[in-house]
């Protein structure tokens, strides 16, 4: 995707620390998805909305929302593929990403959806950022009415 031209370089520093978040989840998310608590740390909890696949979660009801799904992702992975971070001041940014979860769901049974992501992200007191809302869609064929839970991607199962 070619890039946003509201890069400002002086939010370079900014953009930088966004991306660590980033990677910090993404490590977390492979090797200790299941500590919610930690979970929760990556996220402003009362000043979080979330437009999930499931359902809008309004701000203050995330952290009840994500205990109520987590056990299913406990053993999950995560990529992202055209991840790009602007920084709108010192505080605030957002990102968007084609985003993919996969693994097995604590019933036994394996998932793996595609999905687009927009997330607000705000550095709060501490200097930590945290994200303050996401937005996670599929396309839809207006036609048939039916998501395309790969996103356009085709792929589906456990990455070989």
């Amino acid at each position: 995707m070619p890039a946003s031209k509201y890069h400002n370089p002086s939010l370079e520093k900014e953009e930088e620390e966004i991306l660590a978040h980033y990677k910090a989840w993404i490590h977390f998310n492979h090797t200790d998805f299941g500590n919610k608590s930690r979970a929760k740390s990556f996220y402003d909890l009362p000043e979080t909305m979330y437009f999930d696949l499931m359902k809008v979660i309004p701000r203050g009801g995330f952290g009840q929302h994500y205990d109520s799904i987590d056990a299913y992702y406990d053993d999950s992975h995560l990529a992202c593929k055209d991840l790009e971070i602007v920084a709108t001041s010192k505080q605030t940014g957002y990102a968007t990403m084609i985003q993919r979860y996969w693994g097995t769901g604590t019933d036994g049974r394996e998932f793996s959806f595609t999905f687009r992501m927009t997330s607000l992200l705000r550095k709060v007191e501490g200097g930590q950022w945290k994200w303050i809302h996401e937005h996670v869609s599929f396309p839809a064929d207006l036609e048939t009415g039916k998501a395309d839970f790969t996103c356009g991607t085709g792929t589906s199962g456990k990455p070989s």
